[in-house]
């Protein structure tokens, strides 16, 4: 579960670096995630959160290009 909490925090800090705010980034992992704590969630709650954090990493990635060659 360590390796789950540690890829979460390193795609928690990837979307805010690619330009979402922490608000928005609160609402994502509630909709997945109901709980406060983090530390407190099933593993397979977690998978779901690193499914969903990678979703919006590669989405707003993907909007970049598009726009950076446009």
């Amino acid at each position: 579960m360590d390796k789950q909490l540690a890829k979460i925090s390193e795609l928690k800090q990837q979307v805010l670096a690619i330009g979402y705010h922490q608000t928005q980034l609160n609402d994502i992992i509630r909709e997945v995630v109901d709980e406060a704590k983090l530390g407190c969630i099933t593993f397979e709650q977690s998978c779901e959160l690193i499914g969903t954090l990678e979703y919006y990493c590669d989405f707003a990635s993907k909007c970049k290009k598009v726009n950076c060659s446009e």
